[in-house]
């Protein structure tokens, strides 16, 4: 490990965090020279990496860079470049590089990692993170640097990630609460769960009740569900090789189906190059949203996309 690389000294604080110790623990450490000090020009303490992981391990103290040996410092830049600045390019690197080498636990518990780390929202974590960290294996296969099965192998590990998310967040969450229904899935041809996985986390984050149909899903199956679910909202995740007109047909489809004795709120979302022209399309729904990002989500089901609906009994999720 490289000490002049200045992204590896920590503060005092951070050490802290990092540790899961006071920070008047960490001092006190530096003043009992059990670690080693750098000072900045200002005077403020420095501690470098290095030296707080071989403590760590001294003392039998776990930290989140347990899992990456002996990559411990690539990481803590990475998450640290992902909070500080929004950039995921480290992030996506490191993956990709585990990924080609086969070491598909790293893979997952890097995306674990980020996934729960409190200075990333949900939003970025899957927009910028997961998202962006697709989109690049994506172009890769296609330029004929990657096998499908190492494809599958990415996608695979972040579904993982983010079945374990929702089961530490439903364990988290209070009985009792009352909760808006929403159908969510993937349209027909897209096999991959990912966009709807995230979008069912984000409404249940939300405190929504979720149907979760899964990917491949026919347009008529979500308009069946909603129906017989009473859902007053519906959310498709659409990825290539659908396009646009794929969206605006499935919109026609629903508005054919659609029944106003049950009203709804339709969102559609995903990595589409274009939206779909809607003028000549009739639109029976409550709301329509075609949203590009899960921050987009986020913000609109703050908004109270969707109308309210009567309390809903929360042992009965889906």
């Amino acid at each position: 490990m490289e000490r002049f690389n200045s992204d590896l000294y920590l503060t005092t604080s951070q050490v802290a965090e990092l540790l899961s110790v006071h920070p008047s623990t960490v001092k006190r450490w530096c003043n009992e020279k059990d670690l080693e000090v750098t000072k900045t020009d200002g005077g403020h303490r420095r501690l470098h990496l290095q030296d707080v992981l071989e403590l760590a391990r001294e003392r039998s103290i776990a930290t989140f860079l347990d899992p990456f040996t002996p990559y411990e410092g690539h990481v803590w830049t990475a998450v640290n470049q992902a909070i500080d600045e929004g950039s995921y390019a480290r992030i996506h690197s490191l993956a990709m590089g585990w990924l080609t080498r086969g070491q598909i636990r790293r893979l997952t518990a890097l995306f674990t990692e980020l996934g729960r780390h409190p200075g990333v929202s949900f939003a970025d974590f899957c927009d910028l993170g997961v998202r962006g960290f697709m989109r690049e294996v994506g172009e890769t296969w296609r330029a004929g640097r990657l096998r499908v099965g190492e494809e599958h192998m990415a996608t695979e590990a972040l579904i993982e990630v983010l079945i374990r998310m929702r089961e530490v967040a439903l364990e988290a969450r209070e009985s009792g609460e009352s909760r808006r229904v929403a159908v969510v899935g993937s349209m027909e041809g897209d096999r991959h769960n990912i966009g709807g996985l995230c979008v069912r986390l984000m409404l249940e984050r939300h405190g929504w009740k979720v149907f979760f149909l899964g990917a491949d899903v026919p347009v008529e199956d979500f308009a069946a569900m909603q129906k017989s679910r009473d859902a007053d909202l519906v959310c498709i995740s659409f990825a290539p090789p659908n396009t646009a007109a794929d969206m605006k047909r499935a919109v026609r489809i629903l508005g054919e189906f659609y029944d106003r004795a049950h009203p709804y709120a339709l969102a559609l979302g995903g990595d589409l190059s274009e939206s779909p022209f809607l003028d000549d399309v009739e639109l029976p729904f409550r709301e329509l949203g075609i949203l590009g990002s899960m921050r987009d989500f986020d913000r609109a089901l703050s908004e109270d996309f969707g109308p309210r609906t009567p309390e809903i009994p929360v042992d009965d999720v889906a």
